[in-house]
């Protein structure tokens, strides 16, 4: 809708609120559309507030300044989808003990409002594309959709909760990632939420449920080309792949760490806690002997750095060996350089500003009961302010400290490649935060055979109250539907799980103890996605952007005087 002479009773109302009140519209609009994201994926909900968005843009598009409106409206939405979408972040405060946990709600409302900036962003945007009737939709779609590629991208970017995530993972709709990737199917999606919003439109008949109709049979046809995709997934017989174990040891952060109690508390769990944590994760992997299982996958910064480093640890490599006996592990671990320093930093002889310190992955083949270091990945995507502070030398001023529990922030490493592993096809390492990101999955000849993921999801917060663990589980699964390939997760506090190249849970630990075990599903031949998926982003892009200009004009019923009159109280 556009004009006061064609509104509906819904748009009279909507004109009729205070500016306020409006906003408080959005706010709460914003908050609910988070139920169509993990763990809940209530995609109607989702779409029943994108639909109060679009009315609320309306009313923007008559307004004076119909810019500066649309761009309120998307803030407060943002708002609240964000705030609701990323309260698990005080967890992360929380964690670190009674220093740290005031800034939590701080921290999320911070965030929030910044990150808001870029929905407001994209109504604006979307206002200056705003047309009557249908064509409108595809404004909303494009406005919104630069708006949430630019969040993704810009500076380290954060595509966190894009609305493309709102079908569930490995179920058909999902699967339509495969062909553009995920920001493709944010723009479908977006497309399609926004679409019933054109019944509340005032026009002839029943012409004003024929583009709700078209997108339903869209969803349809969606489903339909999903489910055959699905259907043909290969099924390789037994012994055919390796079988992968994924452990973790059940520790929360605190309790890893030494974190909380007394100073003599602390000081008397953090003497032989390396060696603990390491015989948990042990105990979890099974024993050597009779063990079934190829290759371990434990999580990002397995077993703390507290008193040393593990790969400058000649004792601790012999204890692990002994411990894998044949098979070959897959771990996340602190890295140093250069030694000295960093022996002289464990004796606290020098000081943290003298080491580089990295988040690695490290492949270690246990031959014969003799740990092996065959191959280190350094992660190249780093959290900002979580494991790296911009602007380092000028924050220390303000006597800010990062969260992570050593150091003053990890170093960044190369871009992924594939690594080998013994027995079983090239894997790629993506670490925690990195496995959010589409298109890191090297194309061609160096292309891997899977993905092995390992994260550190206690900063995610307790799955019994927290949506970060389960938010992070559903759009890694994503990584596997864009790239065909299966993947073998370990996260520490979250969900560890063997998926499929149609992002399926084969297995999982969720409410099944600290590991899950299962041979290592079969990879598929490259999807559209990782051969030419910006390719068919942006003829996608094109199509829906060509659209807002090629449908006609709404034809819309007579007026109404008191639809006119309802244009005064627009503030």
């Amino acid at each position: 809708m556009s004009t006061a002479e064609s509104a509906s009773r819904l748009h009279v109302w909507m004109r009729n609120r205070t500016r306020w009140q409006r906003r408080g519209i959005a706010f709460l609009a914003g908050a609910f559309a988070v139920l169509g994201q993990a763990p809940f994926q209530f995609t109607l909900v989702y779409v029943a507030t994108i639909s109060v968005l679009v009315w609320l843009l309306d009313v923007s598009f008559e307004q004076k300044n119909r810019i500066r409106s649309a761009f309120s409206t998307g803030w407060w939405f943002g708002f609240g989808y964000l705030i609701f979408g990323l309260y698990w972040i005080s967890s992360a405060f929380i964690a670190r003990g009674a220093v740290f946990a005031p800034w939590g709600a701080p921290a999320v409302l911070a965030m929030a409002a910044s990150l808001a900036l870029f929905f407001g962003l994209g109504a604006s945007l979307a206002m200056m594309l705003w047309a009557p009737g249908v064509r409108r939709v595809f404004a909303f779609a494009i406005g919104l959709f630069v708006s949430e590629w630019l969040r993704g991208n810009i500076l380290s970017g954060f595509p966190w909760i894009l609305p493309g995530y709102v079908w569930t993972p490995g179920e058909p709709v999902s699967q339509m990632a495969s062909l553009f990737g995920i920001y493709g199917l944010t723009l479908v999606t977006l497309v399609l939420a926004a679409t019933p919003a054109t019944i509340a439109d005032r026009v002839n008949g029943a012409a004003r449920f024929v583009p709700t109709i078209v997108a339903a049979l869209a969803v349809g046809m969606m489903w339909g080309w999903g489910a055959q995709r699905i259907a043909h997934a290969p099924i390789d017989p037994p012994g055919a792949q390796p079988n992968v174990r994924v452990a973790e040891s059940g520790l929360s952060q605190q309790a890893k760490w030494c974190e909380g109690g007394s100073l003599q508390e602390r000081s008397e769990c953090a003497r032989g806690q390396e060696w603990r944590v390491l015989r948990r994760y042990l105990d979890a992997s099974g024993p050597a002997e009779d063990s079934r299982t190829d290759i371990l996958v434990w999580p990002e910064g397995a077993v703390p750095t507290l008193n040393f480093f593990q790969l400058d640890n000649q004792t601790y490599l012999d204890v692990l060996g002994r411990g894998l006996g044949d098979r070959v592990l897959i771990t996340g671990l602190t890295r140093c350089a250069p030694r000295v320093r960093c022996d002289a930093y464990m004796q606290g002889a020098a000081s943290a500003d003298e080491l580089h310190l990295f988040n690695s992955g490290a492949v270690i083949d246990g031959v014969g009961g003799q740990a092996r270091v065959a191959q280190i990945y350094d992660k190249q995507h780093l959290v900002p302010f979580g494991e790296y502070i911009p602007f380092w030398p000028i924050v220390r001023q303000l006597g800010i400290g990062p969260l992570q529990e050593i150091g003053v922030g990890f170093a960044e490493g190369p871009p992924p490649e594939r690594v080998i592993i013994p027995g079983a096809p090239p894997a790629l390492i993506l670490i925690c935060y990195e496995s959010i990101f589409p298109g890191m999955v090297p194309h061609g000849a160096d292309r891997p055979g899977w993905i092995a993921n390992i994260s550190n999801d206690a900063w995610f917060g307790d799955l019994r109250f927290f949506t970060g663990p389960y938010q992070h589980f559903a759009m890694t699964r994503y990584r596997s539907i864009e790239e065909g390939l299966p993947m073998a997760r370990a996260a520490s506090g979250g969900i560890s799980a063997i998926v499929d190249s149609y992002g399926r849970v084969v297995r999982s630990t969720q409410g099944h103890g600290f590991y899950a075990e299962s041979q290592l599903p079969p990879a598929l031949v490259e999807t559209p996605f990782a051969t030419s998926g910006s390719i068919q982003l942006l003829v996608l892009l094109v199509f829906v952007f060509s659209l807002r200009f090629v449908l006609p004009g709404q034809v819309n019923q007579g007026t109404n005087s008191d639809e006119r009159r309802a244009r005064s109280h627009i503030d």
